[in-house]
């Protein structure tokens, strides 16, 4: 039997451009909620798992650019990490809104370290 982590990538290979929420996540492994946010959370710091918040409360999880073939990769392999995946205020972001690109210290903060920013 596969372990946690692969059940959780193939299951989210398999949703593809879609992701799936925790929940579902949860569901379609059988796995409960709390066991599965562990190892999600866990395979976000590797790198292999990110997260992208539709709403306050609501986020989807989809396969990291490093766990996909190279075909999938594309420019997401530069954008793995990057703040705004993960944010709870993307969707109030923008120019001349409170919140905006310009002015976040995390993004500024991640470009600074960025691998790709020094490319």
């Amino acid at each position: 039997m596969k372990n946690l982590s692969e059940q959780i990538t193939s299951a989210l290979r398999a949703a593809g451009e879609k992701g799936m929420l925790i929940g579902e996540l949860a569901h379609s492994l059988d796995i409960d909620l709390e066991t599965i946010a562990k190892a999600v959370k866990q395979l976000i710091t590797e790198k292999q798992v990110m997260e992208k918040s539709e709403a306050e409360n609501e986020a989807r999880f989809f396969l990291g650019a490093a766990v996909g073939d190279e075909t999938e990769q594309g420019i997401g392999g530069d954008l793995m990490g990057c703040p705004c995946y993960h944010c709870q205020k993307i969707s109030k972001c923008g120019i001349r809104q409170p919140d905006s690109p310009a002015a976040c210290r995390d993004l500024e903060n991640w470009m600074s370290t960025s691998e790709s920013a020094k490319v």
